[in-house]
């Protein structure tokens, strides 16, 4: 199996979707390649080896970001992205979120209506084996289990409370169609066990005879004869290893793998590309621009009247927790990070909720200036309000500065850089400040420990914001997909300029999403094998035709 009809790299929350749905037709032959190693630690299943996954290189990627957030600091970022199959969806929070409608409407405008609330409303519902039963929202009976939040705590429950009295409504589930309001994550867990892209969607599917995975292939380029892909140059082991396509190469290696790969592959922008020897295979000066994320700022409080679960992850407290776990597949070892969510708006003038909280009883160590360190809990007890801004404006861009695979990518987010991303910003801040002194938590909220009360007015808020806020890792926009010329892929998801190439996943996606973005990566996922399948190559117009004016 040497010459396949697709090679999908990346087996991560869209292509391990994709390496269901193509290799269904056992006339086909399917190869997926995934740089990180297979799924089979503890850590992967258990929903609190979140902790130490993110932290562990060999699971997972860490992209250091060189823009400094403030011109007078030299505070940066790390991006971290899964390394293992299954890629984030193995190693994230598992919190399971659709979007509004309206971002999926902004979709449609951007790519058509193959890509438009209609239609991806249909791929959630036929992925999802949702625990509330199917409706007409709902999916039941797909490979993707979701389960409503199981672990509940006096504390929590007085967080969801303190919601209704900011006047936010007290919901069942986040995957309405209205999504403002206040209530327990979904996660994609079943019987306290983590449910990947890769548990959902590829395990079931390995014993395929026209399905072959391989682990430990750092893709480096696409191969071209002409300007039709043939194939990808991998390093397995270190050593260069083709592997040839006869059909069609899929990049889903994620919004900053994905651009990386078209670039090292001559698809870019000449001007950025010649420099650095790289030849131009197409042109597309987007490929790498316009990516846009969430950004996340974190409220710690000194917890006061309960233990919280500071202690539960620590100690005997974390022997009783493992035990507990290991016995009942329950308590905080089963779930995710935060158990608490809510959608808002942070201001009476925006149309739909721009915010989404995540609440728990825990705190993260700090630094000695005062940063939250995400990598344990402090020994005091603590509770945590976490707020992501959703709609942002600003757009960055992730740019590679050499023709050797292994240089480090150029990251520039770009954070804060328009005037209505400040607002919101310094707007979210004063919301979960007035969520936490609400009647419901008086019992519970002591100090708050970063930024602290000598913190007050705008600027100083948005100062502070700036230095210490953190990546939502839910970037997207990258290879964005659109009808325009200018997009990167076109609506069907074909790279513009060359033939037998496509990219699916979040870095297509032509907006943000109002949700973390792993369900929607796998059901765009799901939207993308329908189009494939769709199609033979016999009969797609070649996107040579549809290339921009300025291709090389």
């Amino acid at each position: 199996m040497n010459d396949y009809d697709y090679i999908i790299v990346g087996a991560g929350s869209t292509g391990c979707v994709l390496a269901n749905r193509l290799s269904a037709d056992p006339a086909k032959r399917v190869l997926l390649l995934e740089a990180g190693r297979w799924d089979k630690s503890p850590l992967v299943k258990m929903p609190k080896g979140i902790a130490r996954l993110v932290s562990d290189p060999k699971h997972a990627w860490h992209f250091p970001v060189q823009q400094p957030r403030f011109p007078d600091t030299e505070s940066a970022e790390m991006w971290v992205r899964g390394k293992v199959i299954g890629g984030s969806s193995s190693i994230n929070g598992m919190i399971y979120v659709r979007g509004q409608p309206q971002d999926y409407e902004r979709w449609e405008q951007e790519a058509g209506p193959e890509w438009g609330w209609s239609a991806m409303k249909q791929a959630f519902r036929a992925i999802e084996d949702h625990e509330l039963g199917a409706d007409e929202l709902r999916g039941a009976g797909g490979p993707l289990h979701v389960s409503t939040g199981k672990f509940r705590y006096p504390v929590s429950e007085a967080m969801v409370r303190a919601g209704e009295e900011m006047g936010l409504p007290k919901v069942e589930d986040f995957n309405r169609e209205r999504q403002e309001g206040v209530g327990y994550y979904s996660h994609t867990i079943k019987d306290g066990r983590r449910v990947s892209a890769a548990t959902a969607f590829l395990h079931p599917v390995l014993s395929r005879a026209n399905l072959r995975v391989q682990t430990g292939a750092k893709v480096e380029r696409v191969l071209f004869e002409g300007r039709r892909a043939v194939g990808v140059m991998a390093r397995i082991d270190g050593q260069p290893r083709e592997f040839r396509c006869r059909g069609e190469v899929i990049l889903s290696a994620g919004a900053i793998l994905t651009p990386k790969i078209l670039q090292l592959s001559g698809i870019g922008d000449p001007d950025h590309l010649g420099p650095l020897g790289i030849a131009t295979v197409a042109t597309n000066r987007d490929v790498g621009r316009r990516l846009r994320d969430h950004l996340g700022f974190l409220l710690p409080y000194r917890l006061k009247g309960d233990k919280g679960l500071n202690h539960r992850f620590q100690g005997l407290g974390l022997v009783g927790s493992l035990l507990q776990y290991y016995a009942t597949r329950s308590g905080p070892m089963a779930t995710g990070p935060f158990e608490v969510g809510a959608f808002l708006r942070t201001r009476p003038e925006v149309e739909r909720p721009d915010a989404q909280l995540y609440l728990s009883a825990f705190t993260y160590p700090r630094s000695e200036d005062n940063f939250p360190v995400p990598d344990g809990v402090e020994d005091k007890p603590g509770l945590t309000i976490y707020g992501q801004l959703l709609n942002l404006e600003s757009e960055g861009t992730v740019l590679v500065q050499s023709a050797d695979p292994e240089a480090p990518l150029a990251i520039t987010p770009n954070w804060l850089s328009t005037e209505g991303d400040c607002r919101a910003a310094v707007a979210m801040v004063h919301y979960m400040r007035r969520y936490m002194r609400q009647p419901a938590l008086a019992g519970y909220v002591g100090e708050e420990l970063v930024p602290g009360p000598e913190c007050q007015s705008d600027e100083d808020i948005l100062r502070h914001f700036r230095t210490t806020s953190l990546c939502g890792t839910h970037a997207v926009g990258s290879c964005r997909m659109g009808k325009d010329a200018d997009s990167v892929v076109d609506e069907h998801l074909r790279v513009r300029g060359v033939e037998g190439l496509r990219a699916a996943d979040c870095s297509v996606m032509p907006g943000l999403v109002s949700a973390n973005t792993s369900g929607p990566a796998m059901a765009l996922g799901w939207r993308a094998a329908d189009l494939i399948l769709s199609e033979s190559l016999a009969t797609v117009p070649s996107a040579l035709s549809a290339q921009s004016p300025t291709a090389a």
